[in-house]
């Protein structure tokens, strides 16, 4: 028997391959997920930017910003934007909204508004868009109110408030 040599893998070895096998599939869907962040995160910014153009043809069109009214469980954005495009839900699934001034003391008057997206997509959506900075510029996040806001548009248009 000891000139003999055995074809079968031991349990030491199998476990060694596994455990390789189970490191890499584990990087490989690390690189998927950040690379799926970043194709919502993109995605994301070819809507704003949709949004946007569709918001400066209603103005062309009318003179004013189409009509704010501060309600997330309406169709007044798919009221008004029907000839122009068609209202989409953005890619983590949650409505965009046409605001303005939110939040207090907010000195955009003008903005598209996600909600319930995360730190993360929002951290990297800000990157992808802006400074990287949720404080400044056009994309501004906050953590406490869960809550995107894109200042795309020109802030000198008057708008029409429906809220009263």
């Amino acid at each position: 028997m000891s000139g003999r040599t055995s074809q079968a893998f031991t349990l030491i070895e199998l476990l060694v391959v596994i455990s390789i096998v189970a490191l890499l599939s584990s990087v490989v869907l690390a690189s998927l997920n950040t690379a799926r962040d970043r194709g919502k995160a993109a995605q994301a910014a070819a809507q704003l930017a949709e949004i946007r153009k569709v918001i400066s043809l209603y103005f062309s069109d009318n003179g004013v910003y189409p009509c704010f009214d501060h309600n997330w469980n309406d169709n007044a954005e798919k009221t008004w934007s029907v000839s122009y495009l068609k209202w989409p839900l953005n890619p983590w699934g949650t409505e965009y909204h046409l605001e303005h001034g939110y939040p207090s003391g907010n000195p955009t008057p003008f903005s598209v508004s996600m909600r319930a997206i995360g730190t993360k997509a929002a951290t990297t959506l800000d990157k992808l868009m802006d400074d990287s900075n949720p404080t400044t510029g056009k994309i501004r996040y906050d953590d406490a109110t869960n809550r995107v806001e894109y200042s795309g548009m020109d802030q000198t248009v008057p708008f029409v408030d429906c809220h009263i």
